[in-house]
């Protein structure tokens, strides 16, 4: 794992929240509280620990157990699981220990921040003919939410609801969604934030088969010719640590910065 400050690792967190805002701004009962304390994401519509959780808790002795107890009214009042995700960005050592104290319990999976410094330390791989990709259009938005909750064994009745959310994201700008086809079947989605030079992979799903990878090579070379042509100079992948995508990131040229550890009171 790469060696970064905190500081360094702070500002990566709130750089990515901070992307989120236009899309926030245009999308159904997503919120985010941006705060120089905490922050919170949240959607009643999809009640996942991606999308429901609070992070970088910049907190002191005295604070903490006010900002604890914050974000289990936030979720509790919207009938979500509190949840909180803990990276070494959050300034306040024994937070673990507080949060266990108040009933969270430490969850196995961690996930990992990856981020590409330079452009130029791009891996570039030439995909497979097979694949195709292309930014969809809202017409799409209904097979992008099909891949995706395929991908991830989510339950199919999520397909409308998601769609529904995700088409009034379309077109904004720096903000591209794409499906990857192989021989003209759809098994993998990405989401693409560009924001302040820095290129951020999102949602990227796709559907186990012996062709995953070459599917997700078409995805990821795809999109960062687009994130090259909007100017940005970094990129940055979130993803389970110890996965597939983690091991394929790290072949493209992206390093674990660092990893975080998801904390939901039981």
């Amino acid at each position: 794992m790469t060696k970064v400050t905190v500081e360094a690792m702070a500002a990566l967190e709130r750089q990515n929240y901070a992307a989120m805002q236009p899309m926030v701004a245009v999308t159904p009962g997503l919120e985010l509280i941006l705060r120089d304390d905490m922050i919170i994401t949240s959607s009643q519509m999809f009640p996942t620990p991606d999308v429901n959780h609070a992070c970088l808790l910049r907190d002191t002795h005295t604070t903490a157990p006010a900002l604890i107890a914050e974000v289990v009214e936030h979720f509790t009042s919207r009938e979500l699981p509190p949840t909180v995700f803990v990276s070494p960005a959050c300034t306040l050592e024994d937070l673990p220990d507080l949060l266990e104290a108040q009933g969270f319990v430490r969850q196995k999976e961690r996930e990992a921040w990856m981020l590409l410094e330079r452009g130029e330390d791009l891996v570039r791989s030439t995909p497979s003919a097979r694949v195709e990709v292309h930014s969809i259009d809202k017409s799409e938005t209904m097979t992008f939410a099909e891949v995706f909750l395929k991908a991830f064994g989510l339950p199919e009745e999520y397909a409308a609801p998601m769609a529904e959310v995700l088409s009034p994201s379309i077109g904004l700008p720096g903000m591209f969604h794409y499906v990857a086809t192989f021989d003209g079947e759809p098994l993998g989605v990405c989401t693409l934030i560009c924001h302040e030079e820095l290129a951020i992979f999102g949602s990227v799903g796709i559907v186990a088969s012996l062709r995953g990878l070459k599917v997700l090579s078409g995805l990821i070379a795809h999109a960062y010719a687009d994130g090259d042509a909007w100017g940005c100079k970094r990129a940055l992948i979130q993803t389970s640590a110890g996965g597939a995508l983690e091991r394929f990131a790290r072949i493209t040229g992206l390093k674990t910065y660092f990893t975080r550890t998801c904390y939901t009171l039981a």
